[in-house]
């Protein structure tokens, strides 16, 4: 087996698509990707059946990033769907389910909006994202600000070896094997939007974080990864690289 080309350093799951995320210990990851991650996502009843990315999202409401999901039990393969509450901006605690909360964030936008629900996963590309904390601290100093990593949204946040940043760019159509059990082919680095602009606590917009992803990165950070053998994942796990199986 190929020696560590990292470890995971932070983990985090995100119940409700542009809201919060989740910060765990650990996490079972099945073939459609980490069990409860982006389970629900609130959608422009509007763009419903035109627009293939229809979800409301941060790039609508900044805001959306401070409502803060979390599961009243964590998700296993036992009970891989537990409920959810959602903490709003006044400090309520209110089901997704509840119209109040979508009347709430529709109202924002003046856009009428339905909970969509998926077991499967509602995700931009694939199931799941990574990103080197290493990567974050070059490109904060590229950008010459401070960069919270939470603004890139990823599901495992990894410290390499090596300490290196931007050594992932070249792990695409890789294999790597997360923990002593999960198995992940890497398919693509993430092309970026303004969502990495955004503040994770306080939404502000800092245009200097995508420059600099744009100018000097071809507009991607991070990977994105499909599960090919499921299992359990935690923090401290080692991840390895498995050589290209073409190579």
């Amino acid at each position: 087996m190929s020696n560590a080309v990292a470890m995971i350093a932070e983990l985090y799951l995100y119940p409700i698509k542009s809201m919060s995320g989740v910060s765990v210990q650990e996490a079972h990851v099945g073939l459609d990707g980490i069990l409860g991650d982006r389970h629900f996502a609130f959608t422009r009843a509007n763009q419903a059946a035109t627009n293939s990315f229809p979800w409301m999202t941060a790039r609508e409401d900044s805001r959306m990033l401070a409502y803060k999901p979390f599961f009243t039990r964590p998700p296993t393969p036992d009970q891989p769907e537990p409920p959810v509450q959602v903490r709003t901006l006044d400090d309520q605690v209110r089901n997704p389910e509840d119209p109040t909360l979508r009347e709430e964030l529709g109202s924002r936008t003046g856009q009428p909006l339905f909970l969509l629900k998926s077991a499967r996963g509602i995700f931009d590309c694939q199931h799941i994202s990574l990103f080197s904390l290493a990567s974050v601290r070059a490109l904060a100093a590229e950008a010459s600000c401070t960069i919270d990593p939470r603004r890139f949204r990823a599901n495992i946040y990894m410290e390499p070896v090596s300490g290196n940043p931007f050594e992932e760019e070249t792990w695409t159509d890789c294999l790597l094997q997360i923990g002593d059990e999960v198995l992940t082919g890497v398919t693509q680095r993430d092309a970026r939007c303004m969502m990495i602009n955004l503040d994770p606590e306080t939404g502000d917009q800092n245009p200097r974080v995508l420059k600099a992803v744009a100018q000097s990165h071809q507009g991607q950070a991070g990977l994105y990864a499909n599960v090919l053998r499921p299992g359990r994942i935690r923090l401290g796990d080692a991840i390895r690289r498995i050589a290209n199986p073409r190579s």
